[in-house]
């Protein structure tokens, strides 16, 4: 394998991806979707803090997972009971429905050679670490990608780090975007973003080595990064209430939508559970 899988290539020959969505769906509570609405900002969860706790391992990189950021979503057809049941408060939450050119000022993905879709965004985020580790200010976001669900340890725990002739190439595309096959279920897309810059080179030095790779002695502080979204991509939001919502949830929808984006629709699931 070469020293990073995740390429358009294998989007187009592995994926079967023929070209990225228009929309995306997120699966959630009502109180998350009063958060995005009403702060108009996407969060971006480290990866440490969701429900897999083998998300983002690397074989040469303890505590990887510490230095992704994701924002998860799946496709625009995806209407399941287990998708409800997990993600959807039990059914009594909402489904969510946006453009994928939601980030502010409306930047559109394309597709590299490495790390497959990265958007380019209008805002800067920074990502901490005490002294003296450096921590990460950028604007890229990978994505929007789609998950790979293997249990093969080649893809599920990739190398990250790789030296030539004193010099550490750094690859953070492979990490958070493989999970075991338990999770096929989620069909999912994702937009991340990494600490380390992509395709960073940086001296195989001691500082290197024992200060930047030391993610334990010298941790990244901030635990959700939070990525400006676009008015007029809110304009377009379709809020689906889930197959157990009752009047109050759909009054309460109601309000919020009219509040915040008044041009946001609302449909019901088609899902029928006692």
């Amino acid at each position: 394998m070469r020293d990073y899988f995740y390429t358009d290539a294998f989007m187009w020959d592995v994926l079967k991806i023929r070209e990225l969505p228009s929309r995306l769906c997120q699966f959630t509570s009502v109180d998350a979707l009063e958060r995005i609405v009403t702060s108009r900002n996407l969060r971006f969860s480290r990866l440490d803090r969701v429900n897999d706790p083998e998300e983002a391992m690397a074989e040469d990189l303890p505590h990887a997972a510490t230095s992704i950021f994701v924002s998860c979503w799946t496709g625009p057809d995806v209407e399941t009971l287990p998708m409800w049941s997990v993600y959807g408060d039990q059914m009594r939450g909402v489904r969510l429905t946006l453009p994928t050119d939601l980030f502010r000022g409306r930047p559109k993905a394309a597709v590299l050679e490495e790390g497959g879709a990265i958007t380019s965004i209008n805002d800067w985020f920074t990502i901490e670490r005490p002294f003296p580790a450096m921590g990460g200010k950028g604007r890229l976001v990978i994505g929007p990608n789609k998950v790979f669900y293997s249990n093969d340890p080649a893809y599920r725990s990739p190398r990250m780090v790789h030296r030539r002739e004193g010099q550490s190439h750094v690859y953070p595309y492979d990490l958070g975007m493989v999970k075991g096959t338990d999770w096929a279920f989620e069909d999912e897309w994702r937009f991340k973003i990494a600490l380390m810059s992509f395709g960073a080179i940086y001296p195989d030095d001691d500082y290197f080595n024992t200060v930047t790779l030391d993610l334990k002695t010298y941790p990244v502080t901030t635990e959700a990064l939070f990525v400006p979204l676009d008015p007029g991509a809110l304009d377009e939001l379709d809020v689906m209430l889930g197959p157990k919502a009752d009047q109050t949830v759909a009054d309460r929808v109601t309000e919020i939508l009219a509040a915040a984006v008044p041009r946001a629709t609302i449909s019901r699931s088609r899902l029928k559970v006692r």
